[in-house]
């Protein structure tokens, strides 16, 4: 225990990290999350979100050689963003930069969890992708998927990335309908931002080739060719020890006043 300097958790959502609060979860009473977690282990605790976490660790750590503008998606249940400028990672006026899964672009009726209608997430997170596949099931599409699970209500993300690895036609259909509204997205971003290098991350990343050709293929149809020529794709090479990592230099940074 004694070799413990500190302890940093990962959350979704909105993350004020100077001053530790959690604004989507643990928010349920006035102390930071922060300041619980300090004083229950006995040592410094530190919040953030896990996109940024993320982020912060493929740029040390992952794929990354020498870029310092690095624009990080995390594909997952939801779509986050880790924005990397200048070799430092960016977190907005009070934590909240990086909402790329928020972005209002779809012309839908879907409320999102965050209580809006017409964000990125309705259609193309991963738990769009799993309502979308469940839909399909029931309207008599098949998939392998059926194989695997008990019930409809059983399946998870997971199944869907199994069964696009697998060759299910479906699971692939869907995952490419999702990749071209994610490449529509990041087209805006790229030309926002005109970064070195966008990182795909998360559950859905790990389908590579299947999810980054039609992002890929959207991003030639909406962004300056200019720009998006411009700019490396890769996938993560951490995969779910990004956020392990990120945090933990992040920890030590902020330990050491590095930050």
């Amino acid at each position: 225990r004694e070799k413990i300097l500190g302890i940093g958790v990962n959350l979704g959502g909105r993350i004020n990290y100077l001053t530790g609060y959690s604004y989507s979860y643990f928010n349920f009473h006035s102390t930071p999350l922060r300041e619980v977690l300090t004083q229950r282990f006995g040592v410094p605790g530190y919040v953030e979100n896990d996109t940024r976490a993320m982020a912060f660790g493929e740029y040390a750590k992952g794929v990354v050689e020498n870029e310092k503008n690095i624009l990080f998606i995390n594909l997952d249940d939801g779509i986050g963003m880790g924005i990397i400028i200048n070799g430092a990672l960016y977190s907005g006026k009070s934590g909240f930069a990086g909402e790329f899964g928020h972005m209002p672009f779809l012309n839908n009726d879907i409320i999102c969890h965050c209580g809006k209608k017409g964000c990125l997430e309705t259609e193309a997170s991963g738990v769009a992708l799993t309502l979308q596949m469940k839909e399909a099931l029931l309207k008599g599409i098949s998939s392998s998927i059926t194989e695997k699970v008990n019930s409809i209500d059983d399946i998870k993300l997971q199944h869907i990335i199994s069964a696009a690895k697998n060759d299910d036609i479906l699971a692939i259909e869907l995952l490419s309908k999702a990749g071209e509204k994610i490449g529509k997205g990041i087209a805006i971003l790229l030309n926002l931002f005109n970064p070195e290098l966008v990182i795909l991350g998360g559950k859905i990343a790990t389908t590579e080739s299947i999810i980054l050709l039609p992002i890929l293929s959207s991003i030639n149809k909406f962004s300056l060719n200019l720009v998006n020529t411009d700019t490396s794709f890769k996938i993560s090479t951490l995969g779910e020890d990004a956020g392990l990592i990120g945090s933990s230099l992040l920890m030590r940074n902020r330990l050491l006043d590095l930050s």
